[in-house]
């Protein structure tokens, strides 16, 4: 079957490019620009070269027998009119994947406002290791084969559940697509503010999606979250409490901190154990504690997964180093204020920096609103001293919606903070005036770009 992706150089557009190649699909598709990495890099792997510019010509020298539109397409968009007034399906990534990569699989989804992409990834991760063969597509990508999609012949698919809308002319959430058998709810917190006008409006759609799980299957929530616990009560299926919670059928007791990961101890219906996690915090402690509880609720020893989480090899952008000298630096892909403030403990806890300069890009749709202006001033206030990138698109958000960075520069500033809005971050700046035992983080849901290469040129030449 030939298949036209327009907007292949979406991070989750080109995995699903490659899950159709895998399924002996003929794959095309059409970008506006030439893809960035690590799209870029995944499209490469597997020879596809994306046609640049949305022309109507495209299908017809192509001749697809259906059109995935991802959602950054707008409905005017010359190639996905042309596709409709042709007659072609059209299909969004999520519903490409319930027409051809769910049928004959057992859904496992990952939902929750914080920390998916790690959950999937490790639930993934473990499936893999523990040789399941399973199919999966987490939006980030694995550090040690630089992809973010498998495609396996075992039973298990699993899938990072997003509550964003799917296309312009499916206008409901992905994770609604997704038929679970089984899923990871981590949190429930108002996010998204550009689709979902009110908290209960994005309440509803988690609860609509915990009601597609049939009763026989499995919700593992965690019970520390207040918005977990509201979602999971409209649940028919089999509740499987996680965190630290007294209640928890699955606890989290105590954590031990360095640089090497996280030493966690845990108590399972099976008793207490130990288990070394290669990532850095309790946040991330209580993701591998909800994948081992799902794993072990569908028959694997708690043993063979914690020993397949010890090796898990990291995501990209999730407190990846960069660099590693008398400074150290830090890319992450925090931006809601909830995770930037576990994701700064977490590295204060894992390093003991004499300081911490943050550089924050406030580049979601729900992070340039001001709905969240005192959360981030909570949040950013942890660092020693602040930059905050002026963000693409800003002046686009209506003026009484839109986040104002010079007012939030000002009360981390008031706050004790050293806080500075910038057009772009002064890499070679901020290498000079960096010392010994700083470490530099940053925050963003999208690539600094040559900033990274230009600061780190800039510490080894100091010789830090």
């Amino acid at each position: 079957m030939a298949v036209h992706l327009l907007g292949i150089g979406g991070i989750g557009m080109a995995a699903l490019a490659g899950l159709l190649k895998a399924r002996g699909f003929r794959v095309s598709g059409s970008e506006a620009a030439p893809p960035y990495s690590p799209a870029r890099e995944v499209l490469s792997s597997l020879g596809l070269e994306p046609l640049i510019g949305f022309d109507p010509e495209n299908l017809s020298r192509l001749r697809p027998q259906a059109v995935v539109v991802g959602n950054a397409i707008r409905a005017e968009n010359p190639e996905a009119r042309a596709a409709k007034e042709a007659g072609l399906p059209l299909y969004s990534l999520p519903s490409a994947l319930e027409e051809w990569i769910l049928p004959g699989k057992r859904s496992l989804v990952v939902a929750g406002t914080h920390g998916k992409t790690t959950t999937t990834a490790l639930l993934a991760w473990a499936l893999e290791i523990l040789k399941t063969d399973p199919t999966f597509l987490v939006g980030g990508i694995l550090r040690d084969r630089g992809l973010n999609f498998r495609w396996g012949e075992g039973p298990f698919v699993v899938l990072e559940g997003d509550e964003y809308d799917s296309a312009f002319f499916d206008k409901t959430p992905k994770f609604w697509h997704y038929h679970p058998e089984a899923a990871i709810l981590t949190s429930v917190e108002y996010d998204h503010a550009d689709i979902y006008p009110e908290v209960e409006d994005l309440f509803a759609a988690f609860e609509r999606f915990v009601s597609l799980i049939p009763p026989e299957g499995l919700l593992v929530f965690c019970a520390d979250d207040p918005g977990a616990r509201r979602v999971a009560e409209k649940s028919s299926a089999r509740l499987i409490p996680y965190g630290r919670s007294p209640g928890s059928l699955y606890r989290l007791k105590d954590l031990e901190f360095s640089p090497q990961g996280t030493r966690m101890r845990i108590r399972t219906p099976e008793g207490e154990e130990e288990l070394l996690l290669p990532l850095l915090g309790e946040h991330n402690a209580l993701n591998a504690l909800a994948v081992l509880a799902l794993l072990r609720e569908l028959g694997f020893s708690s043993g063979a997964v914690s020993r397949a989480l010890s090796t898990f090899p990291g995501v990209s952008r999730r407190q990846e180093v960069l660099y590693r000298g008398q400074v150290l630096v830090v890319d992450d892909f925090a931006h809601h204020p909830t995770a930037v403030r576990v994701t700064l403990s977490a590295l204060r806890q894992a390093f003991s920096p004499r300081r911490v300069l943050l550089c924050f890009e406030p580049r979601t749709n729900t992070s340039k609103r001001r709905v969240f202006f005192h959360s981030y001033a909570e949040s950013l206030s942890l660092a020693d001293r602040v930059w905050i990138k002026q963000p693409p698109g800003l002046a686009r958000i209506p003026p009484e919606e839109r986040m104002d960075l010079p007012a939030l520069g000002q009360e981390i500033f008031r706050r004790g903070v050293p806080a500075e809005v910038v057009e772009e971050i002064p890499a070679e700046r901020l290498a000079s005036e960096a010392t010994p035992g700083d470490l530099v983080v940053f925050m963003s849901s999208a690539s600094f770009g040559s900033v990274y290469t230009r600061l780190i040129r800039g510490l080894r030449d100091r010789g830090l």
